[in-house]
């Protein structure tokens, strides 16, 4: 991720009061992650798995916290049956923060399968989801999402691609 985008989705997430993350550090997100994990405001948790993540990040709701997780779409690619069976049958916020792997500037041929599957992931487990390209459209997706999870108590999606990534 370039760290502009970074520098701007940290702020937001801060601004819109993440307090738990939860994240399966990877490559695309590593500017992100990095300062998260090593900031106080935030209870930052590394997950072996993306499912596991899911549950870890119900498990903070219901411990009073506003919780995100982080991961690439190949990871998203894991979560719909912990998703589907956990917080969308729930109604559990959280928030779903993807890189998009596979899509244009990716250097990365194996990853092209999930960029085509990632928003159909999301609109057949009919998660709001909202789909960035610019570091300037980065905060207002983010903040917005928070709004929106909390409004609806339901997991929401920001997918982060395009220049912010690449």
């Amino acid at each position: 991720m370039k760290t502009e985008a970074a520098n701007e989705a940290v702020k937001a997430l801060f601004d819109a009061g993440i307090d738990f993350v939860a994240c399966l550090p990877d490559s695309a997100f590593k500017e992100l992650y990095e300062p998260l994990s090593m900031d106080s405001r935030v209870n930052y948790i590394q997950v072996s798995n993306e499912g596991d993540g899911v549950g870890i990040c119900m498990g903070a709701w219901l411990g009073g916290k506003k919780p995100a997780l982080i991961m690439e779409n190949t990871g998203f690619a894991v979560t719909p049956y912990a998703l589907l069976r956990g917080p969308v049958a729930f109604g559990v916020p959280m928030l779903l923060l993807v890189a998009h792997r596979g899509s244009f500037h990716d250097q990365r041929w194996f990853a092209v399968p999930f960029g085509w599957g990632t928003e159909p992931l999301f609109e057949a487990m009919r998660i709001s989801y909202r789909c960035v390209s610019k570091t300037e459209e980065v905060r207002d997706a983010i903040v917005g999402a928070v709004q929106s999870m909390n409004s609806i108590q339901a997991p929401v999606g920001v997918i982060l691609g395009g220049a912010t990534l690449f």
